[in-house]
């Protein structure tokens, strides 16, 4: 008769939430016990799937890549931001207690012979994806989706929080909506766009947006520009928190009172969002969930569980604060 998961968990002496944790890569499990189970595994025959014969094997611990593109990799270095830095913890938490040894590189550093590689960020290319599937280990993307590659990827909703966000603001009466963005090869960036464009077209009004160069911080040209071509909005619409923050702060440079005379809504709910003059209505990003929700991800492909490729999405949660009327 074929062993049971009751019968794995007898012989190693510990609890079948246990067995099914160490079975499927999730929660926290001590080295000894994990080598329990593994151990009675191997003695019982247990092979409920394709995860009991990788573990047969006995690898216990997996040495892990994270990548990302140059600006990413100095903010992961450097703690430097609110929004890599705790994706980041997400996987080092869920690596230091499943035994997953990670090290940080650029996508220049590549190296090749580790057993699995998170591409972390919206610099990942189609490139980076290719050479790092080129070895033949497991890979998934993190913040980051390219449409036709196939590859595993954890990013967030923003479709659906910007298409919530702008019904939001138009059922309080602000029509005339604009949008600014970062760059729209960024799937994050992208998405919310786009999810602002189905919102306004839906609603028939016309969609107007402006680029935001972050790093040559070009926010107050893009207000004098929309000012001079497109006149006083209702509600400005960020694609992310630092973006409608550096709007909100050109636009009372100017006078122009937040929310009484424009709303302005963020995306992130990165730590300045709170506390930002006045205090920024955005949408909450779980920053450590998909971190965590990466590492996982990848653990189970290392065991070779559920192969397949997925786009795993979380959904935001909506933040109401100060700087909206609605």
């Amino acid at each position: 008769m074929a062993a049971k998961l009751s019968d794995v968990a007898k012989l190693a002496g510990v609890s079948t939430a246990t067995v099914s944790r160490v079975l499927n890569g999730s929660g926290y499990v001590s080295k000894k016990a994990r080598e329990k189970v593994v151990s009675a595994v191997d003695e019982l025959e247990y092979r409920p799937s394709r995860v009991a014969s990788y573990l047969a094997s006995k690898k216990l611990d997996f040495d892990i890549g994270v990548l990302a593109g140059k600006k990413v990799s100095k903010i992961l270095r450097d703690s430097s931001d609110q929004f890599y830095t705790i994706v980041f913890k997400g996987i080092q938490e869920f690596c230091e207690a499943n035994n997953m040894n990670y090290s940080l590189f650029t996508v220049e550093e590549f190296p090749g012979d580790l057993d699995g590689y998170l591409l972390v960020g919206g610099e990942i290319n189609e490139e980076n994806v290719k050479k790092s599937k080129a070895t033949g280990k497991p890979v998934v993307l993190v913040d980051q989706y390219l449409a036709g590659v196939k590859v595993d990827c954890i990013v967030s909703d923003g479709y659906d929080g910007a298409v919530y966000g702008i019904k939001k603001l138009l059922s309080g009466g602000l029509k005339r909506i604009v949008n600014i963005h970062g760059p729209l090869s960024h799937f994050g960036f992208k998405d919310r766009y786009d999810g602002y464009v189905a919102a306004m077209e839906s609603a028939g009004y016309l969609p107007r947006s402006f680029e935001y160069d972050e790093d040559n911080d070009n926010m107050g040209a893009i207000i004098d520009l929309m000012l001079s071509r497109y006149g006083l909005p209702d509600a400005v619409f960020g694609c992310n928190d630092t973006a409608a923050i550096r709007a909100m702060e050109e636009l009372k440079a100017r006078n122009i009172g937040i929310p009484e005379d424009v709303s302005v809504m963020g995306f992130d709910d990165i730590v300045n969002a709170a506390v930002s003059s006045p205090a920024l209505t955005t949408f909450k990003i779980f920053k450590r969930e998909m971190g965590v929700a990466a590492a996982r991800r990848l653990l189970n492909l290392l065991m070779n569980s559920e192969p397949h490729p997925m786009k795993i999405s979380l959904f935001t949660e909506f933040v109401r604060r100060e700087s909206t009327t609605v």
